[in-house]
């Protein structure tokens, strides 16, 4: 490819063919490696490796195919594919990699067939293994025959171990089978790259086809790793195509803007360290209690503070980014009367009168009652004060040294005609006073 001679390399480094020779043995995959093969060694049952896509899982399981000795084992590995996975076919696969020339077509017939060739294999000294790669899309009723193998004994010895390797779903498929979950004896779990491991991988396939390491700057590699989120997969993807940017830009390195837009050409945003499926199981903040979830981002909406109908209605003054109540005006009755409105800042319809001397307001004909005068609040906070006028007379005191009078409480009782009479008398003495 000419974009590859532009940079001096003879072939592609971010291929993502499963070459042996691209292997990269991170932190990560050697310690999946070494979990795996203790089982294998150990003649466990079921071993279960998983990891997200493009983690390095099909590259890692030819790698442990390749590590297990003809001399000690009989391994065999099988690839699911999407709508050729019946339980039959992957039988008879399974059957011709034992050394079975013509497997048979019926369930009974294979099942004697492979017991015969798997204790072939104990009888000369090996222990035989199955690997199925991308075991996830294994229907129930294969995942159900191939378990059914685990059963199978040669001189109270298990004649077969088995490897399962697959995404995430795998591990689901197994929860969901309560025939199946008791035989997994190892569980492994692929994670992706660090930041360090991911720089020396880039680097790794580079210089495995005998290139320029210098052509991945640290920029470019940081770039790689921000978006790649330590995939070895999508690290070549992503490379790959920074590589041809490049190319086309006229540069002999790449540069971190060919990575964001080889990046953004295949829809692929930044997220540092963290897959999306992190992201989209990340919690949202709860909306404070006392405000309702705003419909719009953009443009929030603040509800008001919420009104409470048993209390007294109070007016609301315009803040600085919200409404803030104040409590009506208080009336202390204990106060004199005129002392007590102004300090309310009540100006009540009688105030003329109040202020004027005491026998212009006798003459002014308002009739107090013992009842002291009511203020009420409006829903908009003027407090009016609504004089309560009785017909009925009442005792009125003599005015104290400082001229106010006071109202003194009377009994309404109906009065006979010889009090109502005496009651006029004293009047009259009041006014002549």
């Amino acid at each position: 490819m000419e974009h590859l001679h532009h940079f001096g390399l003879p072939q592609d480094p971010f291929s993502n063919e499963p070459d042996l020779r691209y292997f990269y043995e991170s932190t990560s995959h050697r310690d999946a490696q070494r979990r795996v093969e203790r089982g294998l060694r150990q003649h466990k049952g079921l071993t279960l490796l998983t990891g997200d896509g493009g983690m390095g899982k099909t590259l890692l399981a030819r790698r442990i195919l390749e590590s297990l000795e003809e001399e000690v084992f009989e391994a065999t590995l099988l690839v699911m594919l999407p709508g050729a996975a019946d339980a039959t076919g992957i039988l008879q696969r399974f059957a011709r990699q034992l050394g079975c020339e013509e497997p048979a077509t019926d369930r009974a017939g294979l099942l004697g067939q492979i017991y015969e060739q798997l204790a072939i294999v104990r009888e000369d000294g090996r222990h035989a293994v199955l690997m199925v790669d991308d075991a996830q899309i294994m229907t129930p009723e294969v995942f159900a025959e191939l378990s059914g193998l685990l059963n199978l004994e040669y001189e109270d010895r298990r004649l077969i171990s088995m490897l399962f390797v697959g995404s995430p779903e795998l591990d689901t498929l197994v929860q969901n089978d309560a025939s199946i979950m008791p035989r997994v004896d190892v569980r492994v779990r692929l994670q992706p790259l660090d930041m360090e491991n991911a720089n020396a991988y880039l680097t790794h396939r580079v210089t495995s086809v005998k290139g320029n390491p210098d052509i991945v700057p640290p920029a470019a590699m940081d770039a790689l790793y921000k978006f790649g989120r330590g995939r070895p997969r999508l690290l070549n993807t992503l490379g790959d195509n920074a590589l041809f940017e490049a190319y086309l830009s006229g540069r002999s390195a790449i540069d971190a803007s060919d990575v964001e837009r080889a990046a953004a050409d295949l829809g692929i945003g930044p997220d540092p360290g963290t897959t999306y499926s992190q992201l989209a199981a990340a919690p949202v903040p709860p909306a404070p209690a006392s405000f309702s979830a705003p419909p719009d981002p953009i443009a929030p909406v603040i509800a008001p503070p919420a009104l409470d109908l048993d209390e007294p209605v109070a007016d609301f003054e315009l803040g600085d980014d919200m409404l803030s109540p104040t409590a009506p005006p208080t009336l202390d009755l204990d106060q004199g009367l005129e002392d007590a409105l102004v300090e309310a800042e009540i100006a009540p319809m009688q105030d003329a009168v109040l202020e004027a001397p005491v026998e212009e307001q006798l003459d002014s004909g308002l009739e107090f009652t013992s009842e002291p005068p009511t203020v009420t609040a409006s829903p908009f906070g003027d407090a009016s004060l609504e004089p309560v006028l009785e017909a009925e007379p009442i005792e009125v005191l003599p005015l104290d040294e400082e001229g106010d009078f006071e109202l003194a409480e009377a009994e309404l009782t109906p009065l006979d005609a010889g009090d109502a009479d005496a009651l006029d008398d004293a009047f009259v003495e009041l006014l002549e006073e």
